[in-house]
């Protein structure tokens, strides 16, 4: 009962993170997301990518949990080699998606954070979904039992509730700093994800691994047959006794991707891409001219007091001051 109950949280908490951090990224970047560098509006708001984020989603939880049912009742089945593969090429897929749009938020357009959600409901939604079916499976044998079936649907709904838990903590901060522990946070899981995704692929092409060993072994402190190793697996995607190479990509990506980041978690810019362009775009329209900035300044600033745009106000000052048209005394 106890690993059927652990089994669903594992599958569900990682996509849990994912999409509740997802969710409060992007209405947090909506700003940046309307200043795109290439001048390009943003027309469909916050709510069109919010829309798409849960429709992607979905349509993810649909797609795998139609193909498990195929693979469970039907005659077709994969091999275990196919098995990895099929895990991991989604995993990299989605974690591609994810840091685009953490890194580069005025490139999320609707369909791009469709496609993320559905790749980040469908990696780990299959084998859940394998695992649920079999479950309905044996319970609807004579000598079967409803019971594991309940443990893995509250394993499930667990996952849930701690991601609903954690989208409300971050959303709870100041917008700044909620979109940029968001963008951190959706960072870190990602690079779990793609490290488990790398030693699925790793397993397929080379069983024994392509790096020989392990770069540690956890396994009796955090038993992924217990909670602290499900919440572990679930959170970070790394098992306890991860390979050379799935560290090393954890590492490899995660810290460039920190250094890249909005601050803090990054140490590079502290706003993201494209509200500063914005901050230009909005002093250029509707900031005035400063102190000693000239008429012709003011002419380009527009406001506070300054020129209209053909600088009438600006010769009438002249004028009034007892000069000429250009200034000079009359």
């Amino acid at each position: 009962m106890l690993g059927s109950h652990l089994a669903g949280l594992r599958g569900g908490l990682e996509t849990a993170l994912l999409l509740g951090l997802f969710a409060v990224w992007l209405p947090r970047t909506a700003r940046a997301a309307r200043a795109a560098p290439d001048g390009m509006e943003w027309r469909d708001g916050v709510g069109g990518r919010s829309r798409a984020l849960w429709r992607g989603a979905a349509a993810g939880a649909v797609a795998a949990s139609a193909l498990g049912a195929a693979l469970e009742f039907g005659p077709l089945a994969l091999t275990p080699t196919a098995w990895r593969v099929v895990s991991g090429v989604p995993s990299v897929a989605a974690v591609v998606c994810l840091a685009l749009a953490v890194l580069r938020p005025d490139r999320a357009r609707p369909g791009f954070v469709a496609a993320t959600a559905f790749l980040v409901v469908a990696r780990e939604g299959l084998a859940t979904a394998v695992f649920v079916w079999a479950t309905v499976s044996a319970a609807r044998d004579e000598a079967g039992s409803a019971g594991p079936l309940g443990m893995v649907l509250l394993g499930l709904a667990v996952a849930a509730l701690l991601g609903w838990a954690v989208h409300t903590g971050v959303r709870c901060l100041p917008p700044r700093r909620s979109a940029a522990w968001a963008g951190g946070a959706l960072l870190v899981v990602a690079a779990g994800v793609l490290a488990q995704g790398v030693r699925e692929l790793e397993d397929a092409v080379a069983p024994g691994g392509a790096l020989p060993g392990r770069a540690f072994d956890l396994g009796g402190a955090v038993s992924p047959d217990r909670w602290p190793g499900a919440l572990l697996e679930g959170v970070f995607g790394v098992r306890p006794d991860p390979s050379v190479l799935q560290v090393a990509v954890w590492a490899l990506f995660l810290v460039p991707a920190f250094v890249r980041a909005p601050a803090p978690v990054g140490f590079g810019r502290s706003l993201p891409v494209g509200v500063e362009e914005q901050k230009r775009t909005d002093a250029r329209a509707g900031g005035g001219a400063g102190p000693g900035a000239g008429p012709r300044a003011a002419r380009r600033g527009g406001g506070g007091g300054g020129a209209d745009p053909g600088g009438e106000r600006v010769r009438d000052g002249a004028r009034r001051a007892g000069g000429g048209p250009d200034g000079h005394a009359g």
